[in-house]
């Protein structure tokens, strides 16, 4: 969680491991606190939108909403993949393509593909929902060309991973709210940013849990 006056940047990252219900707020609030602002001086907002885990992307939104909505102003989804790639700190400047892989449920992840380089990353393929390697992921698995170098692999490793992409991968990374403020200015300015009723989260196809009941069958 980030919040930015100019250049002055005011941060907190904890790792809540489920009890972000509890803690947002507190954390929210602290912010303020130490900026030495009100809620109501609030001129921007933006928030991880996913696609991601179920509950924390909605708590992401309604804290969102509420605060754009007290307080009158626009809003700035960012999807999770996006933000990721950015935090990523120790990205080497090798790197040409960051894979990313976001856990959904069991083997389930989202996986999308960033190319450019750091400071430049743009999505080439896009967030999707698989429980097996898409046709991309094997395609550039099975290129003569592959570099490790010049491929990594955030996120999490599927036990699906092609076994020629896993010396590429980098491990975890934390997202890093302060990785969002250009990003949200940037877009803002563009005149992309949306009004707080609009500011939903992201889902793809294959994102709920639910399934059609089987004809006949009973409850």
């Amino acid at each position: 969680m980030a919040l930015a006056i100019g250049d002055d940047v005011f941060a907190d990252t904890q790792r809540l491991e489920r009890r972000h219900n509890q803690e947002i707020i507190p954390m929210l609030d602290g912010l303020y606190q130490s900026a030495g602002l009100a809620v109501r001086d609030t001129e921007l907002v933006s928030f991880s939108a996913g696609p991601g885990g179920f509950t924390g992307v909605r708590i992401a939104a309604s804290v969102a909403q509420g605060v754009a909505m007290a307080c009158g102003c626009p809003v700035v989804p960012q999807r999770c993949s996006d933000i990721l790639v950015r935090s990523w700190a120790q990205c080497p400047p090798t790197l040409e393509l960051v894979i990313s892989v976001v856990p959904s449920r069991a083997q389930s992840f989202y996986v999308s593909a960033h190319s450019g380089g750091a400071g430049m990353w743009s999505q080439q393929y896009t967030d999707q929902l698989c429980d097996a390697a898409p046709e991309w992921l094997r395609d550039i698995a099975a290129s003569a060309d592959l570099q490790p170098t010049a491929v990594a692999i955030i996120g999490a490793m599927p036990v699906w991973l092609p076994d020629e992409l896993k010396a590429c991968s980098r491990g975890e990374v934390i997202p890093d709210a302060r990785a969002m403020i250009s990003t949200a200015r940037s877009t803002h300015e563009e005149g992309r940013s949306v009004s707080a009723e609009f500011a939903l989260p992201i889902y793809i196809q294959g994102d709920s849990p639910w399934r059609k009941r089987q004809s006949g069958a009973t409850s």
